[in-house]
């Protein structure tokens, strides 16, 4: 909850960062609850209901012909919007929370962080 008030509020009040980087802890726990909600929930649901309208033909010898075509292209784009938003969120944090302009952005991309 202090991470969703420091980045809602605290950041645009010039308010101390909450979480305290160390070497076996670099994310702070809303990162951490972000990312495995990407890996676990949202990429899963893109990757399933993308070969699901891929393969549309092939249900029927599957058994899946209950399956509803229009569920799954609903599933499928709100699964796109939400993997937006969390590059959008990325992007914006990544370039508004360093020091120096853009700063974190060679972070997001090579995975190593400059302290």
């Amino acid at each position: 909850m202090l991470m969703v008030r420091y980045y809602t509020i605290g950041i645009f009040q010039g308010a101390e960062h909450p979480f305290h980087k160390t070497r076996l802890k670099k994310h702070n726990p809303l990162q951490r609850m972000a990312y495995l909600s990407l890996h676990v929930l949202i990429s899963p649901t893109i990757w399933i209901s993308g070969l699901l309208y891929l393969f549309y033909a092939s249900w029927e010898s599957w058994g899946l012909e209950s399956f509803s075509l229009m569920i799954v292209a609903l599933i499928h784009t709100a699964a796109a919007f939400a993997m937006l938003a969390f590059l959008i969120a990325h992007l914006y944090l990544s370039i508004t929370m360093s020091e120096k302009p853009f700063g974190n952005v060679k972070a997001m991309i090579t995975g190593y962080e400059e302290e």
